[in-house]
């Protein structure tokens, strides 16, 4: 195990294998962990700009850079040094770094590239016989030939290069599509972490939908309900269809938010109000009647609720319930009428229907005074 070095009152585990200074993330690069079990550079980065100055003063900055490249495991891509000061700034190594992360060729789906994966052939650099002393002729020939292809890097990983006989703006438009097509699906799983398989499937149903469409332009019916029934089989066989949701897809806020909002108790990402979210709760979970009794049954249970808790605690025991425990039935939870079963437990029992001090005041509202006196 590498010996542990204090940087600045911080201890880390590895040290840069030049000037010893305890290695962080500030001060250096992630590399290729193919072939490295650290994970990061052996040098800080000031240490490999320092190595990069004094390859360029014996061989020049142009094959320094190729050079650095190879030594430190970094994708050589001169292109992104185009529009660059490289031959005049004085931290030169650390600008092609910072141009390469800029530009995206550092990584590929979340993995870090290494020398291989950029361009390893000098002469294709600098000439047959090295008659170019730097990157401008590499730059000017490889900015002509990506004139020449259409789309970017990234839409040429994922849909493919130009189809025989495919007039380029053709092939721009074609990648407008699937890319559009693509991200039509991927927004269905808005809210959740679209895994690597996941990404695989979507690239794979974009290419078929864009293919589906061409078939029914051509009036090709029946290949297009084929391939219909290939897209269908691929989503089902990832459970990637609406209906192979599950009831949970996770515990991320997201996709909290959005299982709420499809199920209406949210909008624009706010919560509705109570009243609303009460009467959504009803419609969308409460499937007819819940009880197969009348509203006068519960308000019994109430009563005698109410009048044992009061009992217990030695309180006046009213004749009327506060209006406050009067419930209102705004989602027909109850049966319309009373039952014949209740109505002969009344009987039995001798009761009448609970009231309510407000229905009390109504009521005397309604009488006329007394005028026999």
């Amino acid at each position: 195990m590498p010996k542990k070095v204090k940087n600045n009152g911080v201890t880390t585990e590895y040290a840069c294998h030049r000037c010893g200074v305890g290695l962080t993330p500030e001060n250096s690069r992630e590399v290729a962990t193919e072939y490295s079990v650290t994970g990061i550079s052996h040098l800080c980065i000031d240490c490999e700009q320092k190595y990069f100055d004094e390859l360029a003063r014996v061989e020049g900055r142009s094959l320094a850079l190729f050079h650095c490249c190879a030594a430190f495991n970094v994708p050589c891509k001169p292109i992104v040094l185009a529009d660059t000061d490289f031959e005049s700034n004085e931290a030169a190594w650390v600008l092609y770094i910072d141009y390469l992360a800029e530009a995206g060729e550092d990584r590929k789906d979340d993995e870090v590239l290494t020398f291989f994966d950029g361009e390893t052939d000098l002469l294709r650099v600098f000439g047959r016989n090295f008659t170019e002393k730097d990157l401008a002729a590499y730059i000017k020939n490889e900015r002509a030939k990506l004139d020449r292809i259409a789309g970017t890097a990234e839409q040429r990983t994922r849909w493919g290069e130009r189809e025989e006989g495919e007039a380029k703006e053709a092939t721009e438009k074609r990648y407008a599509e699937l890319d559009r097509l693509y991200a039509a699906r991927a927004s269905a799983y808005s809210g959740q972490t679209i895994t690597p398989q996941m990404k695989i499937t979507l690239i794979k149903v974009a290419k078929w939908d864009f293919e589906i469409d061409r078939l029914i332009q051509r009036g090709k019916y029946t290949d297009a309900k084929a391939l219909q029934t290939m897209v269908d089989n691929v989503l089902s066989s990832e459970q990637m269809r609406k209906k192979d949701e599950k009831p949970v897809e996770g515990f991320e806020l997201m996709s909290q938010v959005v299982a709420l909002e499809r199920a209406g108790l949210m909008e624009d990402g706010k919560f509705l109000p109570i009243d609303k979210t009460q009467e959504v709760l009803f419609k969308r979970f409460i499937k007819g009647k819940k009880y197969d009794y009348s509203l006068d049954v519960c308000d019994a249970v109430i009563e005698r609720v109410y009048s044992t808790m009061r009992a217990n605690a030695d309180a006046y025991m009213p004749d009327e319930l506060p209006s406050e425990l009067d419930i209102e039935d705004k989602f027909n939870e109850f049966a319309d009428e009373e039952t014949d079963e209740e109505r002969e437990h009344k009987r039995f029992t001798n009761t009448a229907n609970v009231s309510f001090e407000k229905q009390k005041k109504a009521t005397k509202k309604n009488i006329a005074p007394n005028t026999e006196a």
